[in-house]
């Protein structure tokens, strides 16, 4: 499954890695991504402005996973 995104907006990326867990996303910007176990991959990014937005967009997730936890306990 691939999506495309008109810009950077982490959530919403954040929220769409989770509920696919592997898969390509691609940014309007830049090009496509890759994610693997419901994280984004930056491996193979060479830009660092990219890096950051794919870790902010891992840092999301982190988050969604944290929130859902604290709603279930």
């Amino acid at each position: 499954m691939k999506r495309s995104f008109r810009e950077h907006q982490a959530l919403q990326i954040a929220r769409y890695i989770r509920s696919y867990y592997r898969g390509t996303f691609y940014i309007e910007q830049s090009g496509p991504f890759h994610f693997d176990a419901g994280r984004a991959c930056y491996d193979d990014v060479e830009n660092v402005r990219w890096k950051k937005v794919l870790a902010q967009i891992n840092k999301e997730i982190r988050n969604l996973s944290s929130l859902k936890t604290m709603i279930t306990n």
